[in-house]
């Protein structure tokens, strides 16, 4: 998923930074839908040049910057945008928290440490509200796709944070 988000950042803003498109990516919360660190955003630049979908151009006038390595899509860069974003956008698979398998087996431990581990999730779960709400908050700075799709993610979150409190009840 993240060559879509690179390769589809460059669709946007030919000749960037690296590290511009990295901050794109946090600025926009990428992050809700993609895990990703910087380590593995600069390997996926690495791949994207070796396999030929990206290359790097460079501007006379800024020979002496820190980071000179701007980036554009290469016809075959261009080809593989299109083919990730027909492959993900095609995909339409059940939304899995790890959480839900050890919910399976429950009844199999005590009490105290169901109280634990729903405790755990609910404070994760509100951690998670939070910062969507946080994001929000300045919704002019977020692309109108993707603003919709917090609103929609922290509509999830709100339906788990209602189960864990209700499965936490249950043992009280």
């Amino acid at each position: 998923m993240i060559p879509l988000l690179i390769l589809g950042l460059l669709k946007e803003k030919p000749q960037s930074y690296g590290y511009e498109l990295l901050v794109e990516m946090k600025k926009n919360y990428f992050q809700y839908f993609v895990r990703f660190t910087q380590g593995s955003f600069y390997y996926n630049i690495q791949q994207l040049e070796e396999k030929g979908l990206i290359q790097k151009v460079m501007m006379e006038e800024e020979q002496n910057e820190k980071e000179k390595n701007r980036y554009v899509l290469t016809p075959a860069g261009e080809e593989e945008f299109e083919r990730l974003f027909k492959k993900y956008g095609n995909k339409n698979e059940p939304i899995t928290f790890p959480f839900y398998t050890p919910m399976l087996f429950v009844d199999q431990v005590d009490s105290e440490e169901k109280e634990q581990l729903l405790t755990s999730q609910i404070q994760q779960t509100q951690e998670k509200i939070r910062l969507i709400d946080l994001a929000l908050e300045e919704p002019n700075e977020l692309r109108q796709n993707f603003s919709e799709m917090l609103k929609n993610s922290k509509r999830h979150h709100e339906v788990n944070l209602v189960w864990f409190q209700e499965q936490l009840e249950k043992d009280q």
